[in-house]
């Protein structure tokens, strides 16, 4: 029975990791909610954001991939900028800009379609 529940929970895991994503995405956006509802603004917001993840991803990037780093070019370090402004910032400013104007629910139920929006728009530009 042992070996049955670990091979069960073995293969259960990937779902429990997006259950717990999905509730931390909805708290997210519950205290996002809150803060600007209060007054914050959503630029302040997304830099916090930045900071704190920074702060929290950087001593496992220096750890973990310590020996596999590449070597950090002109052209890599161009590419790093560009996709650092393009997605996160412009992103989540315009996701609390949204979700400024509409509640916290509509916004966690947005962000789950945004894969079937991205088929539907594949499959007519092709």
């Amino acid at each position: 029975m042992d070996g049955h529940t670990q091979k069960w929970f073995e293969r259960m895991k990937p779902f429990l990791a997006v259950v717990f994503l999905q509730f931390g995405f909805a708290g997210m956006d519950v205290l996002s909610k809150a803060a600007l509802n209060k007054g914050m603004s959503n630029y302040v917001l997304v830099v916090y954001r930045h900071a704190v993840a920074f702060i929290v991803i950087t001593p496992f990037a220096i750890i973990l991939d310590k020996k596999v780093r590449v070597k950090m070019t002109f052209s890599i370090f161009m590419k790093i900028v560009a996709l650092s402004l393009l997605e996160p910032v412009i992103d989540q400013n315009l996701y609390f800009l949204g979700m400024k104007y509409t509640t916290a629910t509509f916004a966690a139920a947005m962000s789950n379609m945004l894969p079937a929006i991205t088929f539907a728009m594949a499959c007519i530009i092709r």
